[in-house]
C-alpha cells in the first residue's frame, strides 16, 4: 500500500492497520498522506478527477464535491482534468454537469481539460466536446454521437409527452455541439439519426476535441 500511495503510511494485510505519522507535515501534506484518492477516483496532487463509468444520476454533485475539495487543497486552482472513458449515459446529468464546468470557468475562471481514454460515446461525446479548457483524446479513442433514444410507454398523452421532452433534449444537445465544434445544429442534427461513429482524427477534423495525446 505505501508503494502505491508513496506517502509515508503503512498498513498491514487482513484488519487494516495504518500508521500516518503528521509531526512536521503541512496542512497540504496532510491533505494529501489522509484522502485515500485512489478509491474515489481523484488525484488531489495533479487535479485530475476520473470519470470511468456511465454517467448516472449522482454524478453531477459527485464531481462539484471533488472540484470543491481541489478548491479547499489548492486556493488557486485554475484548472481541472477530467479523465474520461465512458459508454455515455444520463443526457439530463450531462447537460447538468456542462452547466456546472461552464460556471466554473465563468464565475471563478476554472477551465476543465476533458480528455478521452479510451471511449467517449453518446452523452460522453457531449461532454467531451463541452469541455471548456482543452479537449484531447488518445489516438485509438472511439467517439459515438447519435440521436436519443426513448422507451416510454403507457398513455398515449404520457407518450406525447414524453416524446415533446426528448425533442427538448435533443435540441439542446445539437445547440451545444453547434456551439462547440465546426459544425452547425443543422448538420448534428443529420448526422445523429443512426449512431456515428468517429476516430480521434475524424473528432479532431470536427472540433469535437482539440488534440490527439
Amino acid at each position: 500500500m505505501s508503494d502505491l500511495y508513496n506517502d509515508g503510511r503503512s498498513t498491514t494485510t487482513g484488519n487494516i492497520d495504518a500508521n500516518y505519522e503528521t509531526t512536521g507535515k503541512t496542512e497540504k501534506e496532510k491533505w494529501f498522506q489522509e484522502f485515500r484518492e485512489f478509491d474515489y477516483g481523484i488525484d488531489i496532487k495533479d487535479n485530475i478527477i476520473l470519470i470511468q463509468d456511465d454517467i448516472s444520476a449522482g454524478l453531477t454533485f459527485d464531481i462539484i464535491s471533488k472540484v470543491r475539495l481541489l478548491k479547499k487543497i489548492n486556493p488557486e486552482l485554475k484548472s481541472i482534468t477530467v479523465l474520461l472513458n465512458s459508454g455515455g449515459g444520463d443526457v439530463v446529468e450531462t447537460l447538468g454537469l456542462i452547466d456546472y464546468i461552464r460556471s466554473l470557468n465563468q464565475s471563478d475562471g476554472i477551465k476543465t481539460n476533458i480528455v478521452c481514454r479510451g471511449m467517449a460515446m453518446s452523452a460522453a461525446a457531449l461532454l467531451l466536446a463541452a469541455g471548456t479548457g482543452l479537449r484531447a483524446a488518445s489516438k485509438h479513442s472511439k467517439i459515438m454521437v447519435h440521436q436519443l433514444s426513448s422507451y416510454a410507454g403507457g398513455k398515449l398523452s404520457d407518450l406525447k409527452s414524453n416524446a415533446k421532452f426528448a425533442e427538448s433534449l435533443e435540441n439542446d444537445c445539437n445547440e451545444i455541439m453547434a456551439e462547440c465544434t465546426n459544425k452547425d445544429k443543422q448538420w448534428w442534427s443529420d448526422n445523429q439519426q443512426n449512431d456515428y461513429f468517429l476516430n480521434s482524427e475524424e473528432a479532431l477534423e470536427l472540433g469535437i476535441i482539440d488534440k490527439i495525446i
